[in-house]
């Protein structure tokens, strides 16, 4: 028994071992093959990155040539902005600007050339002054820009008839978006719309009569100007020399003057109303040599108002007041303009009254009166005045708008210019024109002599006359830079110091009247 459970035993222990290794085995159906080629999915990512590589090398140099391209844009972008600096605009002379750094530069200049005609009245007047004449009446050079901080600056000097003048001379400060701005130098002392405004812009060859006798024109001086932020309303206010640019010494003359401008759109019509003052305070060597025997100061401060007749083509006045003795004067000016599409309307007038020495005051040694020359006009009393005025109007037949900006006339801006098979524009002017150079207190004017102590009543003093002025004027616009004037006008002159020549009579030289005619002519360019 035992034998027997050995033996089964040793049996079963067998055929365990036999069976572990077989159990251990799979069958052949459920083996994998051994793997003798590379694997499907293996061979495909190597393909994918051996094709990848040749892709991203071509994605790099297309970056690579993005980027050059852009840096390319870039200088290309630097050197235009550098063209654009370097290369001028124009408007009538190149401008150079580098509106970045704030500098401009531009040159400027004009020049006007007239000819025409002056009536001898009568052929009365001994004289070579009347008759047909030619003038360079503005030859003018300068330049105009700005600088960075809003400074900027303008001069123009004027080489007409063999001398040397001077415009605009001046220092200008005006930060970009403040209502403010300062101005010294030589410019005119805000006194009035014609005036002020450049001689490139007016309707007739001359300004008005007034202008010319009151001696409105440019002084050294420095002035400060306000403008609200819709550019409708602007103020200016300066003190100024009583001379402008010239070898004066001058040191006790000088002038306060103001102008007020209200220039709304009504209706996209261009309206303007203005008004302006001006003190002034002759200067003390503004007369002839004075009488200084006694030791008295050398004061010499006269007033003299005359003006020709609507033109410089000559230097006779047929108004004048002569010189008499006055301290000072003031004047109150209104302007009112407006311009409707191609109609342009415009009326201004200006009332001159003076501070006069007079007989009442004394003459004694070391008062101002001894100091003037021997013979001298003085009133009898009182202060003289004087007044003149004028009232224009304009069309453009060929339909443009008359230039206005700032306060002032401007250039008008041609439709059709000459140079693009247009005739340009062309404008039709009239005005009426009146100065009244008559003053009672002048017509009892006396002559002293403050050596002698001996007073006489002026004969021909104090009869500045009066001027009434017709006129008419036809302007051709071929460019924006370029005019040309064809104008008459008619002087209707009543007394003044050639009415006892040209009509002589027993008539009082006050009533006596007579009439001049002035035929002129005008090429013009500016840049």
């Amino acid at each position: 028994m035992i034998r027997k459970s050995m033996l089964f035993t040793l049996l079963c222990g067998s055929a365990f071992i036999f069976s572990a290794p077989a159990a251990a085995q799979e069958s052949p159906a459920q083996q994998e093959p051994e793997q003798t080629e590379p694997v499907q999915s293996d061979a495909a990512a190597d393909a994918a990155i051996a094709g990848a590589q040749p892709v991203d090398e071509a994605q790099a140099r297309i970056e690579l040539l993005q980027e050059q391209v852009t840096a390319l844009q870039e200088a290309l972008e630097q050197v235009k902005a550098g063209m654009v600096k370097a290369t001028p605009s124009w408007k009538g002379a190149p401008e150079f600007a580098d509106k970045d750094a704030g500098f401009t530069f531009k040159p400027r200049g004009r020049i006007q050339y007239d000819a025409g005609y002056v009536d001898n009245p009568d052929d009365a007047l001994v004289t070579r002054n009347l008759g047909f004449n030619t003038r360079a009446r503005r030859i003018r050079l300068g330049a105009e820009g700005t600088i960075p901080g809003g400074f900027g600056y303008k001069f123009e000097a004027d080489f007409a008839n063999a001398g040397v003048g001077f415009g605009d001379v001046i220092l200008t400060y005006a930060p970009a978006g403040k209502p403010y701005s300062f101005t010294i130098g030589n410019h005119e002392t805000f006194n009035g719309l014609e005036q002020i405004t450049s001689s490139r812009f007016t309707s007739f060859t001359e300004r008005a009569a007034f202008d010319d006798a009151f001696l409105n024109t440019r002084r050294i001086g420095l002035s400060a100007g306000l403008v609200n932020s819709a550019g409708t309303l602007r103020f200016n206010a300066g003190v100024f020399a009583a001379h402008s640019i010239d070898s004066s010494l001058d040191n006790d003359g000088w002038i306060g003057a103001a102008r007020a401008v209200y220039s709304p759109l009504m209706g996209g019509n261009q309206l303007h109303f203005g008004l302006n003052f001006q003190h002034r305070e002759f200067q003390s060597n503004n007369g002839a040599v004075a009488n200084t025997s006694q030791g008295a100061p050398s004061t010499n401060q006269l007033a003299r108002y005359r003006a020709r007749p609507f033109s410089q083509l000559t230097d006779v006045r047929f108004v004048d007041t002569g010189s008499f003795a006055a301290k000072s004067d003031n004047i109150v000016g209104v302007e009112a303009a407006g311009i409707f599409k191609s109609l342009h309307v415009v009326a201004e007038g200006q009332y001159l009254r003076t501070d006069a020495y007079s007989r009442g005051d004394r003459f004694t040694a070391g008062d101002p009166l001894d100091a003037f020359p021997s013979a001298t006009a003085l009133v009898a009393s009182g202060d003289p005045s004087f007044w003149g005025g004028y009232v224009e109007a304009g069309y453009f037949l060929t339909g443009e708008t008359r230039g206005y900006k700032n306060g002032l006339w401007d250039r008008t801006k041609v439709l059709k210019p000459f140079s693009k098979g247009g005739w340009g524009a062309i404008q039709v002017n009239g005005r009426v024109d009146y100065l009244d150079l008559d003053s009672d207190k002048l017509k009892n004017a006396f002559t002293n002599n403050f050596t002698t102590g001996v007073s006489t009543p002026s004969v021909n003093l104090g009869r500045g006359g009066k001027q009434l002025g017709l006129l008419a004027s036809l302007l051709w616009i071929p460019e924006d830079w370029m005019r040309f004037y064809l104008q008459y006008s008619h002087a209707r002159i009543t007394g003044g110091p050639q009415a006892a020549i040209v009509e002589p009579g027993t008539d009082p030289l006050d009533e006596r009247t007579y009439g001049v005619n002035v035929v002129a002519t005008r090429a013009q360019i500016d840049f």
